[in-house]
């Protein structure tokens, strides 16, 4: 394990510059940006497959090391599986895809031209949505962490319904960081506005690509007359009471692989 993984410009400039090498698969992992890879990095999985030019099938799983690999081959044909990094956080460990760059990486190509395949790791950002816009409330098209934010019809501690929000109420949602993202970056606090839309299909807007980080959660509902509403939220361990502060945890999702999406229910007073 590495905690804060960093190599020198010099490194990582020369990296930049790799070329193809006959009979050689060369790379590297980097952040979107292209600055070296930070946080506490477990593993980083990478997997070149194809077939020899005498028919065998061949897999290799070259080291990482600093963020750049560089593995041998035997004569053949290959192409990449999607890469995966473990990170740790909080004693949990969770995996996530790295993002191939162009669009080589799956096709086969030829080891005695040299292969350069390299991948970066997105905490957030925009996922591949194949020519659809990115949706903002959609969390299957962002990397970061989602809170799914579902508005409760029932009070369940006072048996009663709640005040019903007007339409051209905005819902402003503050989240407090009590922990550096996953990739060691210290964070601040940052207030998310999302618009009440009682009349849609989906009136519940999740928060979506969060860094990925612990946080306190607070939130207050402005109205088209001026007034203001605080947001109570029921999280876990919350109920029947609601509570004024919610904390958005980082946990894994051991079905499904990444993220679990925390479910907050939310009233107002």
């Amino acid at each position: 394990m590495c905690v804060g993984l960093l190599v020198s410009s010099a490194i990582w400039g020369a990296a930049a510059e790799s070329k193809p090498q006959k009979n050689y698969a060369v790379g590297q992992v980097t952040l979107a940006d292209g600055r070296p890879l930070t946080g506490d990095i477990d593993d980083i999985v990478l997997t070149v497959r194809g077939v020899s030019e005498a028919g065998s099938k061949v897999s290799y799983s070259p080291v990482v090391k600093a963020g750049l690999f560089k593995q041998k081959l035997v004569p053949g044909q290959y192409y990449f599986d999607t890469g995966k990094i473990k990170m740790m956080f909080n004693q949990t460990l969770l995996m996530f895809d790295l993002v191939p760059i162009g669009k080589s990486w799956n096709k086969n190509r030829d080891a005695e031209d040299g292969i350069v395949q390299d991948f970066v790791w997105k905490p957030t950002g925009q996922k591949e949505t194949y020519g659809r816009p990115a949706d903002p409330n959609n969390a299957t098209h962002w990397h970061g962490l989602s809170v799914g934010m579902r508005f409760q019809i029932f009070r369940s501690h006072t048996n009663q319904a709640p005040p019903l929000l007007p339409v051209g109420t905005t819902l402003f949602f503050t989240l407090k960081p009590t922990s550096k993202s996953i990739d060691g970056r210290a964070l601040t606090s940052w207030t998310i506005e999302r618009a009440w839309r009682p009349n849609d299909i989906t009136p519940n807007d999740d928060l979506n690509d969060l860094p990925i980080a612990t946080y306190e959660l607070t939130g207050v509902a402005q109205l088209p007359d001026g007034t203001s509403r605080p947001i109570l939220f029921q999280g876990r361990g919350h109920y029947p009471n609601f509570v004024k502060q919610a904390a958005v945890l980082v946990e894994v999702d051991s079905s499904l692989g990444g993220l679990w999406k925390q479910m907050i229910g939310w009233v107002t007073e």
